[in-house]
């Protein structure tokens, strides 16, 4: 019976050709971009899975006081504490916030910049057990003259040989031993690595936290129970106890495989998904395909005229409901199958263009975990060949052979209200992706034009490599400032971008002054980045006293309560100067910082950054002037970026967003066209003879129009009804993530509805005119 109804299938097929590659074609579409869009949430999901012992692994964070922020920095005598007290903890392991730089890598052959070689205990290897190609986890990083590489930084040194027992120059300074090569997993990981060195300092005081810390707990340790005891523990400490105001401290748990998408603590170091947005991709794809699947069995059922003599003419010979319904599936699951096939080209050939959007790397013929994706594509087949085909095969296979025998092709009231419904869906939908792309592109557009509080444009930014350069930066000043189109010159150790921060805690008068931003820089920061004072004045060299003078901006006046203190003295004895803005230092979706600027001292961090503010006319020949004055100082390949194109950084992830939801919204609305389209013909098939006997009573062709699009027009406003306090929802709940935003106007919400309703006036009258225009005897003629 399989070979049978396979047969007959293949032959229909075949026959309908048109309609065949009309159904597999929007259903491949809808699968391609369900597929890839599966494919990045797999991979955005797969970070640290890796690890065999990632859910034994936390990493600490710490909310210091009730309120404020919650930080995933901590100290490097917090871990041993916490062991010594709690046996569950089974190990630990830190890694240093000041070994994070880059390096220049030189083995005597190549010389090479890496940014991610990470400074950490000798028990690193035991929480995250890579597996070593070369050399030994357990002695690896013993002395702090050793150097572990991934396999990947090793062959760009030294190709692909063992290269353990050599040395590495590092700066042009530090000798380091290699002392293994470890394989880089096959999923991601939240620290991008490219090699490790045991940390550069045991401790820097309880009151200093420079260190990222992760416990390893015994298997079966319930997280919720034990995090409540480590509170308890915590609050134990000798630190807790001699300061006060800290016992209101609490400490967090985050499981390393959560870190990625999850993790809430500010300042963090860490690779930051954006789990809302995932689940938006999810969603959105997933109706995409819903609504090909619809549209497949739109164009199923448009043909039904077609099949019903077949189907009266099989129920006459015997054939039960049930084997009929097996055969229209049968037909369902082969268009499927090539469909399946088709979509995998289509995902492979866009690939390319999602990991551009989204900086990643997948392939659909060489996946990581090709089993789960099978397995999950099967499931999402079987949905789709029951949710395509069901309702098709049912309906095809309940007419009744003695009405469609005697050319009665009509359907039951409920029947109707069935396709009316599966077309209303693909509007629902439709319109849903039309606002979604507007409010996102209103968004972003606002992002983009918002005042970020400084002048980025023509901002030159490169590295100090050298302490020497750094000692004597006033002369090297005086020579950059020689060169024409540079316009001023200064330092800082975080710019505008940059996410980490230094985060200090004082205390003043008695007044905990608790999450205050730090930033170091040099004399005329605030001219390079236009920043002028909004009260008092900005630091100058004139003054000797702004060496250790402080400046703020408005969001620290506020919570700190600096009104009117302007040359008054504050924390760490530094007097206040002045008020800047607020600017934007990380993104669009928290607030400003209070944060306070000061010019680097003996006790303050190093501004490691030269910045410098050009004449954008000459910029090549001006960079390679610059390029000839640093050089001279710095025997370092000469590596600059501009401070525009790195702050575009806090708002890439949206602009990438904007772009697939506006191939999303193209492509589904090409899908409910196609929908519309099937159902339209279906109706005028149906009324094929009333249009007829309209047209001898004198009906012109726009009333015929009218008459088929008013039916139509009803369904897409009544779809415009239901999907717009939906979309409203949507973009109320994914703008609620910004803290600057758009407001949400009514023009989103009409430009959609309209756009839909325009749609479906065209497609519709475009399908009923042939019928409109055609000569009613060959409509009548049979009877």
């Amino acid at each position: 019976m399989f070979k049978l109804n396979l047969k007959i299938a293949l032959r229909n097929l075949w026959k309908n050709k048109g309609y065949t590659l009309l159904n597999i074609f929007g259903l491949s579409v809808g699968l391609a971009g369900f597929i890839m869009i599966l494919m990045f949430a797999n991979h955005e999901k797969s970070y640290d899975s890796w690890n065999p012992d990632a859910e034994n692994i936390y990493r600490i964070s710490i909310r210091w006081a009730p309120g404020e922020e919650e930080y995933s920095s901590s100290p490097a005598e917090l871990a041993p504490a916490l062991k010594e007290m709690l046996p569950e903890i089974e190990g630990y392991g830190r890694f240093y916030a000041w070994d994070m730089q880059q390096r220049l890598l030189n083995n005597g052959r190549n010389e090479i910049y890496f940014d991610h070689i990470m400074g950490v205990d000798s028990t690193w290897f035991n929480l995250f057990p890579y597996q070593f190609i070369y050399g030994d986890a357990g002695k690896s990083l013993l002395s702090k003259d050793q150097i572990v590489l991934s396999n990947t930084t090793s062959e760009k040194l030294f190709g692909k040989v063992n290269p353990v027992g050599k040395s590495l120059l590092v700066n042009t300074s530090k000798t380091y031993t290699i002392s293994g090569v470890y394989k880089e997993p096959n999923t991601p990981e939240h620290m991008d690595a490219e090699g490790f060195i045991k940390k550069s300092s045991s401790g820097d005081g309880w009151g200093n936290g420079n260190f990222y810390t992760y416990l390893k707990l015994k298997k079966g340790i319930d997280k919720i129970s034990f995090e409540e005891k480590l509170n308890q523990a915590f609050l134990r400490l000798p630190i807790l106890k001699e300061q006060g105001w800290l016992k209101s401290a609490k400490i967090y748990l985050t499981k390393v495989k959560e870190i990625y998408l999850h993790a809430t603590s500010a300042q963090d170091p860490a690779k930051r998904g954006n789990a809302k947005m995932v689940t938006i991709l999810v969603l959105f794809s997933a109706l995409l395909l819903i609504i090909a699947c619809i549209n497949f069995t739109n164009l199923s059922i448009a043909q039904s005229v077609k099949r019903a003599k077949e189907t009266g003419i099989r129920k006459v010979l015997g054939a039960r409901k049930g084997s009929l319904i097996a055969y229209f599936l049968t037909e369902t699951t082969i268009q499927c199958i090539f469909a399946l096939l088709i979509s995998f080209v289509l995902a492979e050939a866009f690939m390319p263009v999602l990991n551009n959007l989204m900086e990643i790397k997948l392939s659909l013929f060489d996946y990581s975990r090709p089993v789960q994706l099978i397995l999950q594509i099967s499931l999402v087949m079987l949905l789709v060949i029951l949710l395509a085909g069901g309702y098709a095969a049912f309906f095809l296979s309940s007419y009744e052979p003695v009405k469609v025998l005697k050319g009665n092709f009509s359907r039951s009231t409920g029947s109707l209200w069935m396709r009316k419904t599966l077309i209303s869906i693909q509007f629902v939908v439709a319109t849903i992706f039309m606002v979604a792309l507007i409010i996102i592109r209103q968004q972003v557009t606002y992002i983009k034009n918002q005042d970020v509080g400084f002048k980025k444009d023509h901002v030159l930014i490169f590295k100090i490599r050298k302490n020497d350069s750094r000692k004597n930066f006033s002369q090297l000043k005086q020579r950059l400032l020689k060169i024409e189109d540079v316009k001023a010159v200064s330092r800082v150790n975080y710019y505008p971008g940059v996410k980490a921060m230094q985060v200090v805690g004082r205390e003043f008068e008695g007044k905990s002054v608790q999450n205050l931003s730090m930033i170091t820089v040099d004399f005329d920061y605030f001219q390079v980045m236009g920043m002028p004072a909004q009260t008092g004045r900005v630091f100058s060299s004139r003054f000797a006293t702004d060496s250790i003078a402080i400046v703020v901006n408005e969001s620290a006046v506020k919570k700190y309560g600096l009104q009117n203190q302007i040359n008054r003295t504050w924390i760490d004895n530094r007097t206040l100067i002045g008020v800047v803005k607020d600017h934007i230092q990380k993104g669009m979706e928290t607030a400003t910082e209070p944060t306070a600027f000061v010019i680097e001292g003996r006790n303050t961090n190093g501004a490691d950054n030269v910045i410098l503010k050009i004449n954008g006319k000459n910029a090549a020949q001006t960079i390679q002037s610059i390029k000839k004055v640093w050089e001279s100082a710095e025997p370092f390949p000469f590596e600059y970026t501009w401070l525009d194109e790195s702050f575009a950084n806090v708002y890439a992830q949206y602009v990438r967003l904007d772009k697939l939801i506006n191939a999303f919204t193209y492509v589904t609305l090409c899908i409910a066209v196609l929908g519309l389209f099937a159902l339209a013909s279906f109706t005028v098939q149906e009324r094929s003879k009333e249009i007829g006997v309209r047209k001898v009573l004198g009906a012109e062709t726009k009333d015929i129009l009218q008459l088929i699009n008013k039916n139509f027009l009803i369904l897409v406003i009544v779809a415009n009804i239901i999907a717009i306090p939906i979309a409203y929802i949507i973009s109320s709940s994914w703008l609620s993530g910004f803290v600057y935003r758009i407001n949400i106007s009514v023009w989103p919400f009409l430009v959609a509805s309209l756009t839909s309703i325009l749609i479906t006036i065209i497609t519709v009258s475009l399908q009923a005119y042939k019928t409109a225009k055609a000569n009613p005897v060959n409509a009548l003629k049979y009877e």
